[in-house]
């Protein structure tokens, strides 16, 4: 069993990729607090020491599209998903090796200044499955004033990209990223 459920906040605005076939890419980095007392969480920030986890993540088709259209930087959401990983031969020759969330659901907590934005969220898996709770209202305009996303059912079942050597979506985490 590969099942992923995050909690975190994004490091900074998603990516929006298309592939060669057309298939919409999303890649953004999850900042996941570890859950530390007060006194661990002192000692690591005394000692320069990250107190989060900071987590690749890819979508595909809709949900990528939804994710780059209404999610910036700061903006609070869950991610469920599988993790997936892989290599690559780094411009030096020498082979890399990755670790990713592949989402296939999100849920839109909130708009990064700690309010909550109306629970939105897409699950790929399931054609025109977004959902917006229309019953608390949004602080800005984001995924709930957006119209339901109907589209075929093969579009739904299409996979992932092709494997390539393109590793423009990792890039090292600094101190200001980390939205908290």
């Amino acid at each position: 069993m590969n099942n992923v459920s995050l909690l975190g906040r994004l490091t900074k605005d998603p990516e929006l990729r298309y592939t060669q076939g057309g298939q919409a890419s999303c890649r953004f980095t999850l900042a996941v607090d570890r859950g530390l007392s007060r006194e661990k969480r002192q000692e690591l920030e005394a000692n320069n020491q990250p107190t989060a986890d900071f987590i690749s993540i890819t979508t595909w088709g809709k949900t990528a599209e939804l994710v780059a259209n209404y999610l910036s930087k700061g903006r609070q959401l869950a991610v469920e998903g599988s993790i997936r990983t892989g290599s690559y031969e780094n411009k030096e020759g020498q082979r890399v090796y990755t670790t990713e969330v592949w989402a296939n659901r999100i849920h839109f907590i909130s708009d990064g200044s700690g309010n909550r934005a109306g629970g939105s969220q897409y699950d790929q898996s399931r054609p025109g499955a977004f959902q917006a709770n229309q019953s608390r209202p949004m602080n800005q305009a984001g995924p709930s004033n957006a119209p339901v996303n109907h589209f075929a059912q093969d579009q739904a079942k299409q996979a992932g990209p092709s494997q390539d050597n393109d590793t423009s979506g990792f890039y090292p985490i600094d101190n200001d990223d980390i939205p908290f």
